[in-house]
């Protein structure tokens, strides 16, 4: 029989798992809907898309930290509400204006809940299952992107609101296993040592914390958004047919990777290896970069880039948690979380600078700036960890 904790712990993940699903059979297709229902130009829908995502990462910062004066049981529970009323709003409005607007609020909404989530799982469970619960979800979310985006395919042939529909639908799962299955996150803070009662102003003194959302920036500007990256660098240097080629490869053999290596990879990110670990994911960042800069129109050498590349994202993802989760006091893990959730800012900011970089500059150097933002975000955290370190020897 599962205890309670462990039915707790298995309905989030199938409940991130199955909201995920709902968010990538819509969104890779949104500028599908927007030129289809509302004949969009292809940069008016580039704005739109930018001014959705940026929005929500925003808003999900504040409504984030909020989630530290309520239970988060109930929290999830509205963001789940908030995110099926706007998936089922799109398909009945006629306005490019709301659509950007329940955009935003599906976006700000999905990230809220993976603020709290990732705030109930740190109060909750064992400092030795953190690792393997945040790598586990990582792969669960991952299976999410690999699954819904195919489905999002199918649907779109037979209704462009059919996929929004799914998503609003299936969002009902989640909120009735939650309820029924999740118990509410009850914390003794006065047992405590690292508690704190909740105030925004510690953030802002926190310098541990502001090197970790540098790092996080600069991580996710270098492999928040690698299909894009990749896909715009082949349309300049080759053609669409190649990119459509490496990406049909890359993808596949990226969460194939992900899905079976990163439960076993993740759960070795612990505390106590945690710098070297982050050092060596660094180094196969940059490997899987120095590969993309000599793969050209091969696609084998493009599957082997990726290859090593994934191996560094599977270090990062349950590394970038735990850094957070370290330094982050009861009493403020959704607020800290949330904090870090603007790191996420450098993946939506990625195919604009790519865009910019492979017309100003050589293409091929594309990549080798991306090496150095790497080693940039390597020398943030280090940073962020001699903070830490400071703090708890003193």
């Amino acid at each position: 029989m599962f205890s309670k904790k462990s039915r707790s712990t298995t309905a989030l993940l199938f409940s991130s798992l199955i909201l995920t699903i709902g968010r990538g059979a819509t969104l890779p297709f949104m500028a599908i809907y927007l030129s289809r229902q509302y004949k969009l130009p292809v940069d008016d829908i580039g704005i739109a898309m930018s001014i959705s995502l940026t929005t929500g990462i925003v808003f999900s910062l504040a409504f984030g930290m909020l989630a530290d004066k309520f239970e988060k049981k109930r929290y999830m529970v509205f963001s789940i509400i908030t995110f099926i009323i706007a998936f089922a709003a799109i398909p009945m409005v006629n306005s490019t204006i709301l659509v950007v607007i329940f955009f935003s609020i599906i976006n700000c909404s999905y990230l809220v809940f993976s603020t709290v989530l990732k705030a109930y799982f740190s109060e909750t469970l064992s400092i030795s299952a953190k690792p393997k619960i945040f790598s586990l979800n990582y792969t669960f979310i991952n299976i999410g992107w690999t699954v819904g985006p195919p489905i999002g395919t199918l649907l779109l042939m037979y209704g462009t609101q059919l996929p929004f529909w799914l998503a609003a639908i299936s969002a009902s799962i989640p909120l009735f296993m939650i309820q029924c299955f999740v118990q509410r996150s009850v914390v003794d803070h006065s047992t405590e040592e690292n508690s704190v009662k909740w105030d925004p102003k510690i953030m802002l003194k926190d310098k541990a914390l502001g090197w970790f959302v540098l790092s996080t920036f600069f991580g996710t500007l270098t492999f928040g958004t690698f299909a894009s990256c990749i896909s715009q660098y082949l349309l300049v240097v080759y053609d669409a047919k190649l990119a459509e080629s490496t990406i049909a490869v890359i993808l596949p053999v990226n969460a194939a990777i992900v899905v079976s290596l990163q439960y076993i990879v993740g759960k070795q990110v612990v505390a106590e290896r945690l710098r070297k670990l982050m050092t060596l994911g660094t180094l196969f960042f940059i490997l899987g970069l120095a590969g993309f800069m000599l793969a050209g129109d091969n696609l084998i050498f493009w599957a082997i880039a990726i290859a090593i590349f994934t191996l560094g994202e599977l270090i990062y993802a349950p590394g970038e948690y735990m850094m957070i989760d370290n330094i982050a006091p009861l009493g403020m893990k959704a607020s800290y979380f949330s904090a870090q959730s603007l790191g996420w800012l450098g993946a939506a900011l990625n195919p604009l600078a790519s865009g910019y970089i492979l017309t100003t500059l050589p293409p091929i150097s594309l990549f080798a700036i991306l090496m150095g933002i790497a080693v940039l975000a390597w020398l943030c955290m280090l940073q962020g960890m001699n903070y830490s370190e400071k703090r708890i020897a003193a």
